[in-house]
Formats: C-alpha cells, sequence, structure tokens
C-alpha cells in the first residue's frame, strides 16, 4: 500500500511542491528517518539471517512470527510517534535502489538457481 503525502516523512510538516518527489524538509528529518530505518534493519538482520541459514531450527523456534511481531511493534511505534507517515521504502523503491547501487544485480535470483540444482 503506498500513502501518497504532502509533507516530510519524518516530521509531517507539509511543504509547497516546487520540488516533485521530495520526501523531507530538511537534512536532518532525512539522517532520522534514515537512522531509524538502519537500527530497525540491524535488528531484523540476524533473524533472516538464522531463517534463512538455519530453518529447522529457525522454525522450531518460530523465527518468522517472531519477525512479524516486531515489525507490527515497528507499526504500532510509527502510528503513535508519527501518524500518516511511513518509515519504509516502497517496494518498487527498494528493489530499485538495491540494483542500482549493484547490491542486487538484475536477475539475480537465488530461488532459481537453488531449484535447478535439485
Amino acid at each position: 500500500m503506498s500513502t501518497a503525502h504532502k509533507g516530510c516523512l519524518e516530521c509531517g510538516k507539509p511543504w509547497n511542491e516546487r520540488k516533485p518527489g521530495r520526501e523531507f524538509c530538511c537534512s536532518s528529518c532525512r539522517l532520522a528517518f534514515n537512522n531509524r530505518r538502519m537500527k530497525r534493519g540491524a535488528e531484523m538482520y540476524d533473524l533472516f539471517r538464522a531463517m534463512r541459514r538455519e530453518r529447522d531450527q529457525a522454525k522450531l523456534l518460530g523465527i518468522w512470527a517472531e519477525m512479524c511481531r516486531l515489525e507490527l511493534r515497528w507499526q504500532q511505534e510509527d502510528d503513535l510517534q508519527r501518524p500518516g507517515r511511513r518509515s519504509y521504502m516502497p517496494p518498487r523503491k527498494a528493489l530499485t535502489n538495491l540494483r542500482e547501487t549493484g547490491r542486487l544485480p538484475i536477475g539475480d535470483v537465488v530461488a532459481k538457481s537453488y531449484r535447478a540444482g535439485r
């Protein structure tokens, strides 16, 4: 679900549309937004890697459910502190950023090569 915004994604301060596509009113809001994403990403990193690399144990421990609970807690925090503003990139933008920086080459699909080896 994408949310159209007319103001800063961090503080909600509205602005005029002289610069279309702008998401933040100032660099401090942009930094606060990105710092929160990095902190949350670090919290999710170990859980996701454990789920992918040690599936049997991760399944027994309910890692996926814990990841979903963690995300729900973040959404509840956002709803209280930053109502109406998302604190994540839309899916298309997230993939585009990964591909443009070379961290996810186009066509590099792990699942296809994994299944082909079976």
